[in-house]
């Protein structure tokens, strides 16, 4: 998905590229990484900004675009600028952290 921003029309991407990066950025293990996103209101700022920032390193990377977002706070540069980011950013995550088709078991049905 993409996001309009002061740096214009970026990518972003929440997969596991992007988690394994916030996990780095934060230095947090999987299941760390996995119990803070479940309550991201939690986050501190500054791993919010991790978060995002690993949302468009990973869609620029996805995209085969070059990153025009440098580090964490560059995030906060941009959300300085345009405070409504918050809310586009976190409907990218809710989007692409939760399948729209449901969890696949073990098994084969859905949850």
């Amino acid at each position: 998905m993409r996001v309009e921003t002061s740096k214009g029309d970026l990518p972003v991407h929440f997969g596991m590229n992007a988690l394994a990066l916030f996990g780095d950025l934060t230095d947090r293990s999987m299941s760390e990484v996995m119990a803070s996103l479940a309550n991201a209101s939690d986050l501190k700022v500054s791993e919010l900004l991790a978060l995002f920032y690993a949302g468009f390193a990973c869609g620029a990377k996805k995209e085969d675009e070059e990153c025009k977002v440098n580090d964490p706070g560059d995030v906060g540069e941009m959300l300085d600028e345009d405070m409504g980011l918050i809310g586009k950013i976190m409907s990218v995550y809710g989007d692409q952290a939760t399948p729209e088709d449901g969890i696949e078991e073990a098994d084969g049905k859905k949850k």
